[in-house]
């Protein structure tokens, strides 16, 4: 990352310390976040953009990355796949089956964890066109970052990125919107003041500074960037397809005359 020529370098898997006063950020924690009036559903968790994917119809991407952490050809991972499968969402196929069979995850995962999200995103923009348009509708300048200061996974700077200046800074918004809104409307319900909260936390932005991989963040900016130029995103498919994965009794193939995943760039 370079501020003196203001652009952002993406390479997967590096860790940033992105000045989100220098940049310009959007950053995403959960699917009723807003920025600039726009529900930036962009979270893995997000429902409402299905897809189909070796003749499954998957309620999000979270659910298909899941089931790449049990993607061997054995007989107890397709169980798990089908479990997880059948769940309404990507929340309740993490919490209630991939926590239960957790000692079954490929041991081998973390080595292509990154390519396996980059591929199922993709799949997701290629065949859900609102997903693919919510991309497009950002503006095409921003560093797209999940944010998951509040988050207690080991994982959780791998796919994001902390920033504990604006989340203290969101909090003491939150605390004041609280009070003024009890004070103004006595009756106000749970959810309107949730929708409230909400609003006004998601316009306090350019504050402090993300760090962390933010994999995930930096996968939706390569798919948006790919969109926009209107080719495919530069997949380690050599990787992928040396890693035997089986999906719902399906044994994955894919291209190897691809080159190895090449940086991009944006300019922020």
């Amino acid at each position: 990352m370079s501020q003196e020529t203001e652009t952002f370098e993406i390479i997967l898997g590096r860790v940033e310390h992105i000045n989100a006063s220098h940049f310009n950020c959007l950053s995403f924690a959960k699917a009723s976040d807003m920025v600039n009036g726009i529900n930036v559903r962009l979270s893995n968790m997000a429902g409402g953009y299905p897809f189909s994917f070796g003749g499954v119809t998957w309620h999000d991407s979270e659910t298909l990355y899941l089931c790449g952490e049990f993607s061997d050809a054995s007989d107890k991972h397709l169980s798990v796949q089908k479990e997880m499968q059948r769940q309404t969402s990507g929340f309740a196929a993490k919490r209630f089956v991939k926590n239960k069979y957790k000692r079954f995850i490929r041991s081998d995962f973390s080595t292509f964890r990154i390519q396996w999200m980059l591929f199922v995103v993709w799949m997701k923009c290629k065949d859900n066109a609102d997903f693919a348009n919510m991309l497009l509708l950002l503006p095409h300048n921003v560093i797209i970052i999940e944010d998951t200061t509040k988050q207690h996974s080991d994982t959780k700077e791998i796919w994001g990125c902390t920033n504990q200046a604006l989340s203290a800074k969101r909090a003491e918004v939150k605390k004041e919107t609280v009070r003024q809104a009890k004070a103004d409307y006595p009756n106000i319900s749970k959810a309107a003041l949730k929708r409230l909260v909400n609003s006004e936390t998601c316009k306090v932005n350019g504050i402090g500074t993300f760090v962390g991989q933010n994999n995930l963040g930096k996968i939706l900016m390569i798919c948006r960037d790919c969109l926009i130029q209107g080719v495919e995103p530069p997949i380690d498919y050599a990787l992928l397809e040396s890693k035997d994965i089986h999906i719902m009794g399906k044994r994955l193939t894919f291209p190897t005359n691809n080159t190895p995943m090449s940086n991009l760039h944006i300019v922020a």
